[in-house]
């Protein structure tokens, strides 16, 4: 199967090079290594020579070259990738980069990585490719199927109002953001708090929700969160239930009728002046 399949690619296209096993970042062998004694040879416990498991001595070495496979189901194949594939020689994909956020294989400005071959998994790139179309194409989807308002409603969610704007500008930077982070558009049109986020940004136009010393606060000193995200919870607080009503009230007065009268779930239906 292709998903048992692990290639080792060159970066430079090195003819071939010898790696023996590497240890984690505690200094340890990985299971399948055993130390050597003074001679050189594997030292063995009793269930190590019971097991019947394929073992590699930590003073073993293996050619490594462009295009060397290794069959996870073969045993010492699974072995030796087992091994050697916490060598900094070695990236876990083209683009990795280590705890630094430095990439491993081209590096920074000063200098460069320290892994020279990267693995390629049969199939999984084109998977990944495959994949990342679907999702870009479900969020020009949710775009393509919206109403002008709602694709207005859209972009000032994201942050940026384009009341002004025509339409078909409006929808064409919505796609670039669907091409480039379908999950946030995404994440737009079936997040369950979409609703809360208009509230807010209601609020906030009309002076009901106050934004100041990078805080959102509602009235005098009720404080909802430094962020949006932080204000949602807020919201979302079956605690603040009483507090919501009000807000909602204020923000949206011509939508109630009764006093007391809310929808916790969005905005009320109901769209008759309060006397």
């Amino acid at each position: 199967m292709e998903s048992n399949i692990i290639i080792l690619k060159s970066v430079y296209k090195i003819t071939k090079v010898y790696m023996e096993p590497a240890v984690d970042s505690n200094g340890r062998f990985p299971s399948v290594v055993r130390k050597t004694d003074s001679f050189g040879n594997m030292m063995l416990n009793d269930e190590d020579k019971k097991s019947g498991k394929y073992l590699i001595a930590d003073n073993d070495m293996i050619e490594i070259f462009d295009g060397k496979s290794f069959d996870l189901l073969d045993p010492v194949d699974a072995a030796w990738w087992e091994a050697i594939k916490l060598s900094p020689r070695i990236a876990q994909d083209r683009s990795a980069r280590n705890s630094k956020g430095e990439l491993v294989i081209d590096g920074d400005t000063k200098r460069y990585g320290t892994a020279e071959f990267y693995v390629e998994r049969p199939g999984q790139e084109a998977k990944a490719k495959n994949n990342r179309k679907r999702e870009v194409h479900e969020a020009k989807a949710f775009i393509y199927d919206d109403s002008s308002d709602g694709l207005y409603q859209k972009a000032r969610l994201l942050g940026n109002p384009m009341q002004g704007a025509v339409l078909s500008d409006v929808e064409e930077y919505l796609v670039g953001i669907a091409e480039a982070k379908p999950d946030k558009i995404r994440q737009l049109y079936t997040g369950t708090d979409t609703h809360l986020r208009i509230l807010l940004l209601d609020a906030v136009e009309k002076r009901v929700i106050f934004y100041k010393d990078k805080l959102y606060i509602y009235g005098e000193d009720i404080i909802l969160g430094p962020t949006q995200d932080t204000s949602l919870m807020w919201m979302k607080n079956a605690d603040n239930k009483r507090l919501l009503d009000h807000i909602k009230k204020e923000t949206y007065p011509d939508l109630y009728e009764v006093e007391g009268e809310s929808d916790l779930d969005g905005v009320p239906k109901k769209a008759k002046a309060t006397k």
